[in-house]
């Protein structure tokens, strides 16, 4: 049989580029910081290197960065020695070797880095063209960096610089200030959602006040039946219901098909009713579903609202 095979070489090369890239930036990282790599990954964009810190700084990060770039401007050559095991380790390796045979296969960045290695690398610091520092995560205890290189390198940047200046024109605000900015966005929003939130507690108090008004009384408590058609959301009527002491309330709501409901049985109202013996069978009027606890329980339903309202008054008759 004949078989024909297609090298992705821009995709095979990449590869050999972050290889490079992590032979390079793990030798610095012992050299200038004392950081060990633990491992290494290559991913069809990133690159990641595991260290043996537990902390690294984002200033050291940087460091790194520039002084990886320094060095692929600098052009070292980069190629390959064959060594006995114990020529080898008389060569000071910042990482043993992990192999048992006899001949062991080094890659050596010219002036800056030996260490064992079967795998493909680039002829010259040079080819790897551009190293970026794109953030670092923990994991087992260590710091992961995370690297971005060459042709990926330039697209992750200019994607950043695009998403600022988006944001920009957004905020109505330079580079310079505009995380202040942001910020700032972000401290009136959520400022302006707690006054919107409060606003709708309010008038959620000021009906609910009005349908206790015009309850009926049973044994002085009052028994609310609401069909709600207005605004009021349940989250905000749950709120209010906590300034009555006794109170006996089922409220509806319809949302599209569903259909919200809750049920409220504060002080003296859980007395009137032995509602967890009687939830499923009025529940099953409106296939609701749904729970809670003592005085507030609510879900949502299908169905006849009126009915269920009538059921839950019934209760008390």
């Amino acid at each position: 049989d004949r078989v024909k095979i297609e090298l992705d070489w821009p995709h095979r090369y990449h590869f050999m580029q972050m290889h490079t890239a992590q032979h390079v930036a793990s030798g610095l990282l012992y050299s200038h910081f004392g950081i060990q790599t633990v491992s290494v990954h290559q991913g069809q964009r990133i690159l990641t290197i595991e260290t043996d810190a537990q902390e690294i700084s984002l200033s050291t990060c940087h460091a790194l960065e520039d002084l990886v770039n320094q060095e692929v401007l600098s052009a070292h050559a980069v190629h390959y020695e064959l060594h006995r095991q114990d020529s080898a380790k008389n060569l000071g390796l910042r990482r043993s070797i992990k192999v048992a045979d006899e001949e062991v296969r080094l890659v050596v960045v010219q002036d800056v880095d030996t260490v064992a290695c079967g795998g493909l690398h680039v002829a010259n610091t040079r080819e790897i063209e551009l190293f970026h520092y794109q953030g670092q995560e923990k994991i087992r205890g260590h710091i992961r960096l995370i690297f971005t290189v060459g042709p990926i390198a330039k697209e992750e940047i200019r994607k950043a610089e695009a998403a600022v200046t988006a944001l920009g024109v957004l905020f109505s605000s330079p580079l310079e200030s505009l995380v202040e900015v942001a910020n700032q966005t972000l401290e009136q929003a959520a400022s302006d959602k707690a006054q919107l939130l409060n606003a709708k507690t309010e008038i959620a108090r000021l009906l609910l006040a009005n349908q206790v008004t015009q309850a009926k009384q049973i044994d002085s408590i009052p028994l609310v039946l609401w069909h709600i058609e207005n605004d009021v959301d349940l989250k905000s009527l749950a709120s209010a219901i906590t300034e009555y002491d006794h109170l006996a309330l089922c409220a509806i709501k319809e949302d599209g098909d569903r259909l919200l409901w809750m049920i409220a049985l504060c002080g003296k109202g859980s007395s009137l009713v032995d509602f967890h013996t009687k939830k499923k069978d009025l529940l099953a009027l409106i296939d609701g579903k749904g729970g809670g606890k003592p005085p507030l329980y609510q879900g949502v339903g299908k169905g006849d609202g009126k009915a269920f309202l009538s059921a839950f008054e019934a209760l008390f008759l």
